[in-house]
């Protein structure tokens, strides 16, 4: 019996060893167009995911509304970090704000962006090469009294040029990168209305 058990874990060892670990795949953070800055210290928190979308598997939709996950991949950390964290780089790049700071950020900020994860997968409903699908819900409000300035849905899609993971990955990146565009349109163009706000960011803002 001991020998056969060593045999037995010798074999399914021996299997394990043969698969090939997952590629790893990041979201990108887009480049946002620049605009007028603004003297808003921004704190991003991503708080939630549609059902299906908060770990780190590379979402496929299938006809019948079926869920599934890219096999041999996977995202480089839980969808909503990584998405979080392309959001906080994007918009800290765009030049927007006076400073970006993730929902664990240490320093006192003026807005909350919080952002819900609704669709972030590929979807194969149509037959034959995938199309990517990213919509996400955000609201926008003031730190200080916790008034909400705007809610909005943002949502875009981008057909991925082939049916491989590498193809996959970047209509993904294509669509998100659309619809955080919008996002931050839609989020500073509130800042910007919202009556208490401070004026606009002069020259000699340190940056």
């Amino acid at each position: 019996l001991a020998a056969c058990a060593a045999l037995a874990a010798g074999c399914f060892g021996g299997l394990k060893d043969e698969v090939p670990p997952p590629l790893i795949y990041r979201v990108q953070a887009p480049a946002l167009a620049s605009g007028a800055p603004l003297a808003a210290d921004l704190l991003v928190a991503v708080d939630g995911t549609a059902p299906g979308l908060d770990g780190d598997g590379i979402a496929v939709r299938w006809p019948g509304n079926r869920l599934d996950y890219l096999a041999g991949a996977r995202w480089a950390e839980d969808l909503p970090a990584l998405v979080g964290s392309a959001l906080v780089e994007a918009l800290a790049a765009s030049g927007r704000a006076h400073s970006v700071q993730g929902d664990v950020g240490r320093f006192r900020s003026t807005h909350t962006l919080v952002v819900q994860v609704l669709r972030f997968e590929a979807d194969y409903a149509g037959g034959g090469a995938p199309v990517a699908q990213v919509a996400l819900a955000a609201t926008i409000g003031r730190a200080a009294d916790r008034r909400v300035l705007a809610s909005f849905t943002v949502s875009a899609s981008e057909a991925a040029s082939a049916n491989r993971q590498s193809a996959v990955v970047a209509a993904l990146d294509a669509a998100f990168a659309r619809a955080a565009a919008e996002l931050a349109e839609k989020g500073f163009a509130a800042i910007a209305a919202d009556p208490q706000a401070p004026a606009q960011a002069s020259a000699n803002i340190a940056r």
